[in-house]
């Protein structure tokens, strides 16, 4: 029987395996209180007990798949991450800030040709007007001004 390997099915395993071992410590810790152990082999049993406490957290990894190599890899993944979002960010904001200025470098452009086809169509209608009294292009000497 082929189990599938899956994150789901790791999780279940992790879960399960956990489960088994605390059973087994509160299965020895019942057992020892219900039937007193000899003080000639209550060293040995100590030891006994502190071999399995010590030894649950390599269990325990053992059983999820999780080894300290893998959680290193991961950190130094994040981290990479981590330094490549904030690159993107830095990068982001200057493409803001360079979007801000052109829309502004724009907008003083759009001024100044308004201005100028503005001061164009004035000098326009002034020729306009000069050529229609005859004074030319010279200031009118008709309207007085």
């Amino acid at each position: 029987m082929k189990l599938p390997s899956n994150g789901v099915a790791k999780e279940l395993r992790s879960y399960g395996g956990s489960l088994f071992i605390f059973l087994f410590v509160i299965g020895i810790i019942i057992t020892l209180l219900q039937f007193p152990v000899l003080e000639s082999n209550k060293e040995v049993v100590m030891m006994l007990i502190g071999t399995i406490a010590a030894s649950i957290p390599i269990i325990i990894s053992s059983i999820t798949g999780t080894k300290s190599n893998d959680l290193d890899a991961l950190k130094n993944s994040l981290e990479k991450k981590e330094d490549q979002i904030k690159h993107l960010v830095k990068a982001k904001d200057s493409l803001e800030k360079m979007v801000i200025d052109l829309q502004r470098e724009m907008l003083q452009n759009m001024d100044n040709m308004l201005d100028k086809i503005i001061l164009k169509a004035a000098m326009d209608f002034d020729k306009r007007n000069y050529k229609k009294c005859g004074c030319g292009e010279n200031k009118c000497k008709c309207q007085g001004t």
